[in-house]
């Protein structure tokens, strides 16, 4: 891996089948040395100066291209109202609404496309509608192959997508061909027959970690004898900024307004090279990474909602971050302020899945029996997503991990330049500007 700034995210996805039930913590830590309980998320901001007129707007930023039988397009829009649901939800069933929140819907949905192939009846249609966002698992296996292929070719840009199949081999004698032939083609997933002993345990641990450059040392806490399988994704990503921060222009001790009213002093990042989009619900900016094809994207309400009460509105409104940032497009240039942070996320993604549509698949009566021969059925019994993410002067690190436990039983328009301080609770991540989909979604509701 190249020494250099850049941004870093890795998510991963681990598809186990076994009963059980999980917890959330994370910690959240700011400039100035103070820890809080939030989500698994790390980001870092690299410093650059800009080098044409408008550094700041990409490219190829995806502005309502008039192809309505482009089937990437249709592929993009289905899985962006999917990804912003499954960050709506995750928010949603948070126990405390003052956590930060970080997930990655592109390792979770690319997980859950390996599995879907082992699925029939309601149980994949479930998934297709519902995670896929209509998609077949056929269209979903191509995209997302797409998807992975575009990462891993980036020549600015360092990505790692991974996948692996983790099977008992006390429980099944092996996955089955037409899954084995499907996962490697369209995910190049490895597919592991191991003792579920303490060595495997360890053996899918360092997987994990290698595959997220060390941000998610652990996914599992442990194996048990009667668990099926795992089905893991891991996403890493490096980008230098396109127009770097200056850590000159860095202020010190700044007042970021917490979600309960309370205040934290933070360090706050400052750039006048941003695009930036509003409207008279929501204002944020972009900041492109070094190719223009990805970039960072942050916004906050303009009427004092929280994240949580801005999703609402955004599904209220038929509407997500990719369209209204395609909506409202590129207003102009902004001088930016964005804190900067690090901090971890995990979540067991059970009941956000289940509020989403997606309930056979954690039954007893679901139908995998395409993925495995098995006496008993086959179901989803835990979905762990783990997430981290840094943010500061030189760059951004994020990473995300994902586990899925299953068991067995019965365009410019120029304007005024505007000033955009992330100073008050907003919505982050990372975004996939050809494509228009959040690769990563967060919110920062709180530095206590």
């Amino acid at each position: 891996m190249k020494k250099k700034n850049l941004l870093l995210s890795a998510a991963l996805i681990s598809a186990l089948m076994l009963s059980s039930c999980g917890s959330k913590t994370g910690t959240t830590t700011t400039n100035s040395n103070e820890t809080t309980t939030i989500t698994n998320e790390t980001t870092t901001i690299t410093n650059e100066t800009p080098t044409n007129s408008n550094p700041e707007t990409p490219s190829n930023t995806s502005t309502n291209p008039e192809e309505p039988n482009n089937p990437d397009l249709v592929a993009s829009t289905s899985l962006s109202n999917s990804f912003n649901n499954i960050f709506y939800k995750t928010l949603e069933n948070e126990v405390d609404k003052n956590n930060n929140v970080l997930v990655s819907p592109f390792s979770i949905v690319m997980d859950f496309g390996m599995l879907e192939n082992g699925a029939k009846g309601s149980t994949k249609e479930q998934m297709e509608t519902y995670l896929n966002g209509g998609m077949s698992v056929e269209d979903l296996n191509e995209y997302m192959k797409t998807l992975k292929d575009k990462m891993m070719n980036s020549k600015e840009l360092e990505w790692n997508v991974a996948n692996s199949i983790w099977f008992n081999e006390s429980q099944i004698s092996d996955v089955s061909n037409d899954v084995k032939e499907i996962v490697k083609k369209y995910y190049d997933s490895e597919i592991n027959k191991r003792p579920y002993n303490n060595d495997t345990l360890k053996e899918i641990n360092e997987w994990v970690k290698k595959n997220t450059n060390d941000m998610i040392p652990v996914i599992l806490d442990k194996l048990n004898p009667s668990d099926v399988m795992h089905l893991i994704n891991a996403v890493a990503f490096e980008g230098d900024w396109y127009v770097k921060f200056d850590e000159h222009d860095t202020t010190k001790n700044a007042p970021f307004k917490n979600l309960d009213g309370s205040t934290t002093n933070v360090d706050m990042l400052h750039s006048m090279n941003a695009g930036y989009f509003s409207s008279n619900d929501y204002i944020g900016f972009t900041k492109a990474f070094a190719d223009q094809n990805y970039s960072f994207f942050a916004m906050k309400s303009q009427k004092g909602l929280s994240p949580l009460e801005m999703m609402k509105k955004m599904k209220d409104d038929n509407e997500d971050i990719s369209t209204i940032m395609t909506k409202y497009g590129i207003d102009g240039m902004a001088n930016i302020g964005l804190p900067k942070f690090e901090l971890d996320y995990d979540t067991v993604l059970n009941k956000t899945l289940m509020d989403m549509g997606v309930t056979n698949a954690f039954s007893p009566s679901a139908d995998f029996s395409k993925l495995a021969d098995s006496k008993d059925p086959l179901y989803i019994s835990k979905v762990i997503h783990k997430t981290h993410f840094e943010l500061s002067e030189t760059g951004v690190k994020a990473a995300a991990a994902t586990s899925i436990a299953m068991t067995k039983g019965a365009m410019i328009k120029p304007k005024l330049d505007v000033e955009i301080n992330m100073d008050e609770p907003f919505i982050y991540g990372i975004y996939d500007n050809k494509n228009g989909l959040p690769i990563f979604i967060g919110c920062i509701n709180n530095f206590k």
